[in-house]
């Protein structure tokens, strides 16, 4: 008995980061010589990701995947999609050009409804 109850909670810790792993970011960073930065924040999901918001860094434009939409403001910058979601195994590239090549961004996730995930800092 004390076994099977062991064996249990050892397969419950063992999948527990299974359940809890959401979608992901990571930032590449790009220098221009005009002094303008390109941030590439790719995000990998095992949900379909209907939007992307990220924000930390002063935005002078956006780059958004084919198929996205990109809407800033100051340093505020929501991506989303009706019809071409990041899915499950894939990564998509999100592009901010900034002069704040350094700035820390607070990244988060939207379902096609609902938020997913956790928001995360990069």
């Amino acid at each position: 008995m004390k076994r099977s109850i062991l064996v249990l909670v050892a397969l419950f810790v063992a999948a527990a980061p299974a359940w809890a792993a959401g979608p992901t970011a990571t930032k590449a960073v790009k220098g221009e010589s005009d002094g303008i930065t390109t941030l590439a924040v790719t995000v990998s999901s095992t949900d379909e990701v209907y939007a992307v918001t990220i924000s930390g860094a002063a935005i002078d434009d956006v780059r958004a995947p084919k198929g996205w939409v990109g809407v800033a403001s100051g340093n505020h910058v929501m991506f989303m999609t009706g019809e071409n979601p990041v899915k499950g195994g894939n990564s998509m590239a999100f592009k901010i050009l900034t002069t704040e090549p350094t700035a820390a961004l607070k990244v988060s996730f939207r379902g096609k409804e609902d938020p997913i995930g956790n928001p995360m800092d990069i």
